[in-house]
């Protein structure tokens, strides 16, 4: 088995129903096309990726996935990529930049638990600031409810549908 870490650069296609995902991952260098179940990742994560390289006969090398795992960006220069790859609505890159520059390595925890300080950005209202941490937790609860429920068998579109219904 092969493992590779590198920040999701691009979702070319996820099946909703049954998780199955291809996406471009940036790691050392290189942009790898990885394949398989992960569902609960998104454009701008970080992921360790364990499987296996295969060669598809229409889109050439790729490696299969067996089992990631989501890492939480640890420095300014991740934390604005993640912010800045529109996972979180209403956030470009310019609003990125000046919020880690106020932040930096402290960028994750301020937006999570005090979310008030983001109105020391300019651009950001007290509201937006809030929509902003809800939509941070909202990502991490749903992403930590995938993962728990499909070590029990839950498939995908269950575990979120559970999600959804019960939070």
């Amino acid at each position: 088995m092969d493992q590779i870490k590198g920040f999701i650069k691009n979702m070319v296609y996820r099946n909703e129903e049954n998780g199955y995902t291809v996406l471009t991952l940036q790691a050392e260098g290189e942009e790898i096309t990885v394949v398989g179940s992960l569902r609960a990742v998104d454009i701008g994560d970080t992921i360790a990726v364990t499987g296996t390289f295969i060669e598809h006969p229409v889109y050439g090398k790729q490696m299969k996935a067996e089992s990631f795992s989501v890492t939480v960006p640890d420095d300014a220069q991740a934390m604005e990529r993640y912010l800045a790859s529109g996972a979180i609505k209403g956030i470009g890159q310019a609003l990125a930049s000046k919020i880690v520059k106020i932040f930096g390595a402290d960028t994750f925890r301020v937006i999570e638990e005090e979310p008030e300080l983001l109105t020391r950005v300019k651009g950001i209202s007290a509201k937006k600031a809030m929509d902003i941490s809800m939509q941070m937790h909202e990502k991490i609860d749903l992403r930590d409810a995938l993962v728990f429920l499909q070590k029990y068998g839950v498939s995908g579109s269950m575990a979120v549908r559970i999600f959804h219904r019960y939070g």
